[in-house]
């Protein structure tokens, strides 16, 4: 009877600790399909620039640098329309802000402009601050 009731302890600890384990897996597998993730294609790189009215974000790639502007598009799009799943870069950022995307030589620039010039400096923090956490080759905060 004692070792019934501690194998049922065990179990019950064992299930206890996973309470995040199935967000987790969710929230990785929805990123790992982000199409407003230019990190996702392999040889990504992400810099970003003040600009007078916000931030860039200065996607390059060794990669694919037509795949890096279509995800720049979407993620253009998608913060600007405000429109898409909660877990995509593209809605990562505050939405005090538009965006476009331009073509550049290797890649794409993500210019954000801030609606209100008093939130230009809060959106270029944002974006460093969002920036430093996707070093890692990916979108996931």
């Amino acid at each position: 009877m004692k070792r019934s009731v501690l194998i049922l302890a065990l179990f019950l600890a064992a299930c206890g600790g996973s309470k995040s384990s199935t967000t987790t897996r969710a929230d990785r597998a929805a990123n790992a399909d982000d199409p407003s993730c230019p990190l996702l294609v392999p040889g990504t790189s992400l810099t970003v620039e003040d600009t007078t009215g916000g931030a860039a974000l200065v996607f390059v790639t060794t990669g694919d640098p037509l795949a890096v502007r279509a995800r720049a598009a979407k993620l253009a799009e998608m913060h600007t329309q405000h429109d898409g799943p909660p877990s995509a870069m593209g809605m990562m950022f505050s939405a005090g802000s538009t965006a476009t995307a331009t073509e550049i030589e290797g890649g794409a620039r993500v210019e954000l402009t801030a609606a209100q010039p008093d939130g230009v400096a809060a959106l270029q923090k944002e974006l460093r601050m969002h920036a430093s956490h996707m070093t890692r080759g990916s979108c996931e905060m």
